[in-house]
């Protein structure tokens, strides 16, 4: 015969539901107050990195006015030593670079900053493209930013695309049928900006015409994307840490 058990359960009481309710929202807050922290500090480190740029731009232009004036005074006189006036001229070449480069960067940190009133959450910053020391091989460094608001990480893929002629015909390649890729490779993930670069190497008799770039994010409540065309100029051969 069967016998029926009367299983007894302790009912817990309000004081267990209100503590439970609270350390959940104290969990909540200290989460909220520990990412705000974290991103006003990267904030802050792009702010302090755009500053550090700007007075080494200032510092540069100043040299390279003093160069400049010093270059001047010598052209103008008739006792200078040509091997000491070629050093100048190179000196202020290469600071004329140097005020290239810092206004490329400037430039970069304005556009995460402070962008164009067009420019607003995912923006393709710039994509270069140099030749190497191997015939049909090129260099490419894709550069995403995220300008404005920088309110979430943005994460997604890329796809870049190059369209051409090959035995005459229009033929198109993606850059992954183009080099040694995994999938990783043409993805993102940041919150200010990410470099994506590598090395293709173009099938024999292809003349490229233009290149294409799309970018899209995914996982967000509104998913974004950013497109751009380039006419193929590469850049003359640079060496390159492989």
């Amino acid at each position: 015969m069967n016998q029926s058990s009367l299983v007894i359960k302790q009912q817990k009481s309000r004081l267990w539901y209100l503590t439970a309710v609270f350390s959940l929202l104290l969990l909540f807050v200290v989460t909220y107050i520990a990412g705000r922290y974290l991103a006003l500090a990267d904030l802050a480190s792009t702010k302090d990195d755009l500053e550090k740029s700007q007075q080494r731009l200032a510092d540069t232009q100043d040299a390279l006015g003093r160069a400049s004036e010093s270059l001047v005074m010598q052209k103008q006189s008739s006792q200078v030593d040509n091997q000491s006036n070629q050093e100048l001229v190179n000196s202020v070449k290469n600071m004329q670079q140097v005020q290239n480069d810092l206004e490329e960067e400037l430039k970069f940190y304005r556009n995460i900053m402070a962008p164009e009133r067009d420019q607003k959450g995912l923006t393709i910053d710039s994509l270069k493209v140099s030749k190497t020391d191997k015939q049909d091989e090129f260099h490419f460094r894709l550069t995403l930013i995220q300008a404005g608001k920088q309110s979430q990480f943005l994460k997604g893929d890329i796809v870049l695309r190059l369209t051409g002629l090959l035995n005459g015909k229009n033929t198109e390649y993606d850059f992954r049928e183009l080099g040694t890729f995994n999938s990783k490779h043409f993805q993102f993930q940041f919150k200010y900006f990410q470099n994506i670069q590598g090395f293709i190497n173009l099938p024999s008799g292809f003349e490229v015409n233009k290149l294409t770039i799309a970018a899209r994010t995914k996982g967000l409540r509104k998913n974004q994307k950013a497109e751009k065309q380039m006419i193929w100029q590469p850049e003359e051969s640079q060496n390159y840490v492989r």
